[in-house]
């Protein structure tokens, strides 16, 4: 089992890394920068130097003179390892003080009339040679600072120590700079957690609600749109499970009453009518047979579409159909007539439209009257669809009743025989091959349009197929 990961501190440690790599980056240019200015920086730091002790200086009375340096100047000059060294020399050139790491004061270095600050100077020589500045102070009196000659690296490193004002801003700015990137990553991940509280409402006692997709990154939304298209086809299969539930519990209720009265009949009269106990039997278990069979393609018709489908031969299907009815009009002494093309292709799932043929002659064998007859029209240039149809000659339906006839469990006639689910199922297989079913007023004749797929070859010769008593279908 993979181990699960904070979004938020990845996006921490994402902007910490590039705010890392953006701060390295700045620090390794500024140090390039100063190894290319080697001799200014040396100029740079020593007369930083000479312009804080100028600073620090006081002058009590003639030949007296007190230095007052910051803490980190005053650290520098007593650790002889910094190299930082001074002498205050007076308008006789001769020595007032110097730092406390010198053991003999420097040498005097008469200070460029031209400004405050004298040029960079070299004195001694080998591993002893050191940069020297010499400063004016007030009163004839000059400055001379002067440091160990180091390399490039340990002079950028003194500018850093030099400056370290400057990174303790840095300092305060990069724990902002954290504080900035938390409240971001929270900001960017609340219409997430948002998302997340919906989807918790969504429940048996919620099944419609869904994911809001407004307001999340459009990264997200791709999975939202999938997560509420899951939810989707859970709500469908859990309304077609109530539904199977409730109207199974609804049509079972009456034969079971009846069976169960039977049944106590029989304990009190030791007589058993057992042809009537093994028809209802029978009929409760049509029942349950045609609802589960109903449930299962409401569920199919969800799964994907009709052009997705695999490519039938809907003429075969139909004579199948016809073959399985044929014994039962033939002991009814009916006739059945079948008129389809040799070969019409359709989308499908073959055993649905065979079941949906099968519905729709036994609804004309059990209802309608006299000689059935289905045909294939297959799709023209008039008409997009391809049509089934199937005729007997009974009046039909009654006016007003064309489409109540396809609820579930509506019979016109209670005493007729059957569930009232054959012409439900007929429906729901047209539907969910994207066509759909009616009865035409005034005449027993239903109707299924089909949408034809576009690579279906045009249909050819047509065969008429006729049944006789005992006379089996072919072709």
């Amino acid at each position: 089992m993979s181990r699960s990961h904070s979004l938020r501190l990845r996006l921490l440690g994402v902007m910490f890394a590039l705010f890392a790599l953006g701060l390295g980056a700045s620090f390794v240019s500024y140090r390039l920068e100063v190894h290319n200015i080697i001799d200014g920086l040396q100029a740079s730091t020593l007369q930083n130097q000479a312009r804080e002790l100028l600073e620090g200086l006081r002058f009590d009375a003639p030949g007296m003179v007190h230095v007052d340096l910051p803490r980190d100047w005053q650290r520098a000059y007593a650790d002889p390892s910094r190299g930082f060294t001074f002498t205050v020399f007076g308008p006789d050139h001769r020595p007032l003080a110097w730092s406390a790491n010198l053991a003999a004061p420097l040498p005097f270095i008469p200070v460029d009339a031209r400004g405050p600050l004298g040029p960079v100077e070299f004195i001694g020589v080998g591993s002893g040679k050191q940069p020297i500045v010499a400063a004016r102070a007030p009163g004839g009196r000059s400055v001379v600072v002067a440091r160990r000659n180091v390399s490039s690296g340990t002079l950028v490193d003194s500018l850093f120590e030099e400056d370290s004002e400057h990174v303790s801003v840095l300092i305060v700015f990069a724990v902002l700079a954290l504080g900035l990137m938390w409240l971001i990553s929270d900001w960017s991940l609340q219409p997430i957690e948002r998302a997340s509280r919906e989807a918790a409402r969504v429940g048996p006692q919620q099944p419609d609600l869904r994911i809001p997709a407004g307001g999340l990154p459009r990264e997200i939304q791709p999975l939202v749109e999938a997560v509420n298209g899951a939810l989707d086809r859970l709500s469908r299969a859990y309304a077609i499970e109530r539904r199977l539930t409730a109207d199974a519990a609804h049509e079972l209720r009456t034969p079971l009453a009846v069976l169960n009265l039977r049944l106590q009949r029989a304990r009190l009269t030791g007589s058993t009518d057992w042809p009537a106990v093994e028809r209802e039997l029978s009929q409760m278990g049509r029942l349950v047979e045609q609802l589960i069979d109903l449930a299962r393609k409401e569920a199919l018709s969800y799964e994907r579409r009709e052009e997705t489908l695999p490519v039938v031969n809907l003429s075969r299907l139909t004579r199948e159909a016809a073959a399985q009815v044929l014994p039962l009009m033939e002991a009814q002494g009916r006739r059945l007539e079948v008129n389809v093309p040799d070969a019409v292709q359709i989308h499908g799932r073959a055993d649905d439209l065979r079941d949906m043929v099968r519905n729709l002659l036994d609804n004309a064998l059990v209802h309608g009257r006299g000689t059935v007859s289905a045909r294939i029209i297959p799709a023209s240039a008039e008409s997009e669809a391809l049509r089934i149809e199937v005729r007997d000659e009974g009046a039909g339906v009654p006016a007003g009743q064309e489409e109540s006839v396809f609820e579930r469990f509506h019979r016109i006639n209670a005493q007729t025989p059957g569930s009232g689910l054959g012409l439900a199922i007929v429906r729901q297989v047209a539907r969910s091959h994207g066509g759909d079913a009616r009865f035409m007023p005034g005449e027993g004749r239903i109707v299924v349009q089909l949408p034809a797929p576009a690579e279906a070859p045009p249909g050819r010769a047509r065969a008429r197929l006729k049944s006789v008593p005992g006379v089996p279908i072919n072709g």
